[in-house]
This record gives C-alpha cells, sequence and structure tokens, in this order.
C-alpha cells in the first residue's frame, strides 16, 4: 500500500515532535510533556499495544480519567491503528456491557478508580495502577509501555475513534470516524475557530466527549498547549486562568459554577481570548455575564452532536449587537437541509427536520446496522432535530422530533419556548419538557433556575410569554430547581424531568 494523500493525526504528531521538540505539548496535575516526549509516549504505547496482541482494526476501550496518561493511551491506540472508544466512567457495570456488546473491544485500560466498575465485563482488561500518581509518565504507564516498534501504515478510510453518543434515550450508540475524517474535522476545528499555535487550552470536559476532537486534539494539531483537569474544579481551573491560559471549551453550567467561586473576582481573566460555551442553550443573560467576565475573549455559542462536532456558530459581533436568537450560521464546510417527513426540502422559514452533511462527519454507529441506515443518509446525517432557516443562512433549533410536546392537538416545540421564557430576567436557567395529562395528552412543564434574589411564579412567567407565545405553548406548572438535572453530555436532562413529572 502506498503512502495516504491524507496524514493521519498520528503521523502529523511525529511531524510535530521534530518541529515542537522542545515545546510543552500537554500537562496535568502530576507532570508535563513536550511535543518530542508526547511523540516518545505515543509509540512507547503503541508498541506495548502490539506486544500485547491489539491488532490494528481491535477496538481498545478506555475507563480513566482525564489525564496525561489518557491522552497517550488514545494517541497511542491511533499509533498503533487501533481504534480507540473512551467509556462514560459514569455509567454502570451493566450499562457498560450493554454499549460495548455491540463494539466487541479486544481490550480495555482501566486506570485504578475505574477498573472496578469494568473488571467484571467479558473482556481483558490492563489496570494502569499508577496512572494518577505523581512520577514519569513511563512509570503511570508502565503497564503500556515497551521499546519503539515499526510505524503502522494508517490509511484515510481505516477507522480512528469511536465515540459514545449521549444516550439520553436509551444505551449509547458509538459513533465511529476514519482517519480521513478525523483529520479534516481537527482542520475544519482549527479554521472555524481561529486556533492558534500560540494558544493554552484549559480543558476542563470529560474524555467521553466528542470534545477531545474538538478540543484539545485540535488544540495539538496546530502545535498549541493544552492544560487537562482530571475533574472539573472551579478553584484548579481559576488558578490555570491566572497562570495564563488562553482558550476556553466548557459546557454553560461550568461557566456559571467558575462564577460563583470566591475567587473569581480576584483572577486576571485578561489572556483568555477564545471562550466557546456549549453543549446547552445559553440564555441572554448568560451571553451578558460572559462578555462582562472576559472582555478580551471572542465568544462562540452555536449547535453541534457527536456524530458531527459543531456545525454552527453565532458570530461574537452579533452577541455584541445583542442578536441571541438561534443557533447562528452554518460552518463552513457544512451543509444544512430542512426537509418533511417525505424528507422533500421545505421553504425558508419553515420548520422541518434538519439533515446536516460535512466531509468529516462519523460514518455510522459501530455494530448497529439499522440504526446507521435511518441516520446516516445519501441528504446528511439525520438526528431528529427539528428546525429551520431564515433567508440570511441563520439556523434555529426548533427541538427534538422526540421531544415535541402533543398538547391538545397542537405541536409545541420546547428550544421555541425556551428561546422566549428565557428572557425573563429571573429566569436564570430553564428547560421546558412534556409531562402526559389526562385532558391535554401532554400538558407543557417549566424547570427554571432563578437568578440570584429573584423570586417567579408561574403566572409571572405565563405573563411574560404571552406576549410573544400562543397560550397553549405556556407552561401549565413550574418547577424551581436549584440546578437542572443534566445528562453525561451536561445538556439539559428532559426525560428524567418528565419522568419526575409523570410520578
Amino acid at each position: 500500500m502506498s503512502q495516504s494523500p491524507i496524514i493521519s493525526f498520528p503521523e502529523h504528531l511525529r511531524r510535530l515532535a521534530v518541529h515542537y521538540a522542545s515545546k510543552v505539548a500537554a500537562q496535568d496535575d502530576l507532570g508535563s510533556l513536550t511535543y518530542g516526549e508526547l511523540g516518545e509516549a505515543m509509540e512507547a504505547v503503541a508498541a506495548a499495544l502490539v506486544a500485547a496482541g491489539v491488532k490494528k482494526g481491535d477496538r481498545v476501550a478506555t475507563a480513566m480519567q482525564p489525564s496525561l496518561a489518557h491522552m497517550v493511551v488514545i494517541l497511542g491506540c491511533l499509533a498503533r491503528g487501533a481504534i480507540p472508544c473512551p467509556l462514560n466512567t459514569r455509567l454502570t457495570a451493566s450499562e457498560f456491557a450493554a454499549y460495548l456488546e455491540p463494539i466487541a473491544p479486544a481490550l480495555i485500560i482501566a486506570d485504578a478508580d475505574n477498573a472496578p466498575a469494568v473488571r467484571g465485563l467479558a473482556t481483558p482488561m490492563i489496570e494502569l495502577a499508577a496512572a494518577n500518581r505523581a512520577g514519569g509518565l513511563s512509570a503511570r504507564l508502565v503497564e503500556v509501555w515497551a521499546a519503539k516498534g515499526p510505524v503502522e501504515l494508517i490509511a484515510p478510510e481505516d477507522i480512528a475513534l469511536i465515540m459514545p453518543t449521549g444516550g439520553t434515550t436509551g444505551t449509547p450508540k458509538g459513533a465511529y470516524y476514519t482517519h480521513g475524517a478525523l483529520c479534516l474535522f481537527l482542520g475544519a476545528c482549527a479554521w472555524n475557530e481561529g486556533r492558534l499555535t500560540r494558544d493554552t487550552e484549559l480543558y476542563f470536559s470529560p474524555f467521553f466527549h466528542v470534545s477531545i476532537v474538538t478540543g484539545w486534539m485540535c488544540t495539538l494539531y496546530v502545535g498549541g498547549s493544552v492544560q487537562l483537569i482530571g475533574a472539573f474544579s472551579a478553584p484548579a481551573s481559576l488558578k490555570a486562568i491566572a497562570g495564563g491560559a488562553t482558550f476556553l471549551m466548557g459546557a454553560a453550567t461550568m461557566f456559571q459554577t467558575l462564577r460563583q467561586h470566591p475567587d473569581f473576582a480576584s483572577t486576571d481573566r485578561s489572556k483568555i481570548r477564545f471562550l466557546s460555551v456549549g453543549a446547552m442553550a445559553a440564555t441572554p443573560e448568560l451571553i451578558d455575564t460572559l462578555l462582562a467576565d472576559f472582555p478580551n475573549a471572542q465568544l462562540r455559542h452555536g449547535y453541534g452532536a457527536t456524530e458531527y462536532g459543531p456545525v454552527t456558530y453565532i458570530p461574537h459581533e452579533a452577541l455584541i449587537a445583542g442578536r441571541r436568537s438561534g443557533v447562528g450560521l452554518v460552518q463552513l464546510g457544512c451543509k444544512f437541509t430542512v426537509v418533511d417527513e417525505a424528507l422533500q426540502p421545505l421553504p425558508v422559514g419553515e420548520i422541518g427536520e434538519l439533515v446536516v452533511d460535512c466531509s468529516w462527519r462519523a460514518s455510522g454507529y459501530w455494530g448497529r446496522p439499522a440504526e446507521t441506515a435511518e441516520t446516516f443518509t445519501a441528504l446528511g446525517v439525520r438526528l431528529g432535530d427539528l428546525g429551520f432557516l431564515d433567508a440570511g443562512g441563520w439556523v434555529t433549533i426548533a427541538g427534538r422530533r422526540k421531544e415535541m410536546i402533543i398538547s391538545g392537538g397542537e405541536n409545541i416545540f420546547p428550544n421555541e419556548v425556551e428561546a422566549v421564557l428565557s428572557k425573563h430576567p429571573a429566569v436564570r436557567e430553564i428547560c421546558v419538557y412534556g409531562a402526559k395529562d389526562d385532558h391535554w395528552g401532554e400538558r407543557v412543564e417549566a424547570a427554571v433556575v432563578v437568578a440570584l434574589g429573584a423570586d417567579l411564579s408561574l403566572e409571572q412567567l405565563v405573563a411574560f410569554g404571552r406576549e410573544h407565545l400562543g397560550g397553549y405553548k405556556l407552561p401549565k406548572r413550574l418547577r424551581v430547581l436549584e440546578t437542572l438535572p443534566l445528562t453525561p453530555n451536561n445538556k439539559p436532562d428532559r426525560r428524567r424531568l418528565t419522568a419526575e413529572a409523570q410520578a
């Protein structure tokens, strides 16, 4: 086989190991690696996988907290030609088993904290006893560290990575990307977000989320530096921000937690030049707060999914000008089509199913041919999200087809209701959902986290919403919560709220 015309991510890192040999590539609480050292560590893990009998194309599941050790294990798998499958470490043993059944991994690599949850699975396991202890990386990864062997040739069509979907409607599915798609994905993220070689990214998200691609992989792709935090912590994050981090990406709840910490006001935030907030809708209040809290940062907010990453964005200039509705413009390299139930294109402004296509999208769900055929079509990826594009190409999400509320025969889209009610000054966070109702079939309910020092009643919220929404779309019940329940991907958990309401 001749050399691939698309350089794989491992091969790209090998070149960076030469060009930026002494530059810090990544660090965690226990140590740091230069690009030269990162390249050596990646090859050492790849060689150990060969010695362990892992073949090209084998799936290797990882059950580890975010760390340098976990990063290098993933990169070592890629370099070997194996397929890393980061596990959602919040799942139970039975949930792991259900998720991994179609993936059929050849090996599970776990750190000491997560090994107990996967030890009973019918898959060989290597436990990294010292992965999260102080010491050199070769000592932290001694069980998967060997002398460098031959470099595996990677082709664009070879499978690179399997990422779990959010799993809000049952067992997560494993969305898989080819090496060619992964490189295009990294390039698109670098271009669309303006990632720079001089950036230092503070990464405080899980490793079982597609943000490992849009986050630390992309930063490494451009030759920047990554600072990892094993579990999100406001004190550790603020320390890193004060220490010179320039790039932040996370869920809205994470930024709210940072702001509530007593040291936030005294922390120097002037070096943050880019701020990406996702996972859930951002209220106008949150946008205003972020713009004020990080005055030197370009703010990015939009829409994305595990199956294709971020695909829309609201330009920073639009946020400054006060435009907060919808999820913005389609990213360069992406195409949105709005279709009806027969997959026929709909006119501009009409709500239908959003079908997304891009050259870096996932290829399907591993071991799930029926769900792959239903979701990954010739037109693009169909996730059941409903929305519309206006004449200027601005995308608005109305909700998910499965989340659409049918009350008294009327279709109600939760995102549309949230977009209006979130503008109430007493609302800090809101999630609108449906619950079974003897009279209406389904009724609209709203769970709200109120702003500090504010009070809110159902009557006040309904009166506010009635100026912009038909009465049938407004909530018939209001729950005031201290925090919204979240899915593992830090999105509001409508399914749980519905179940609680019906219980």
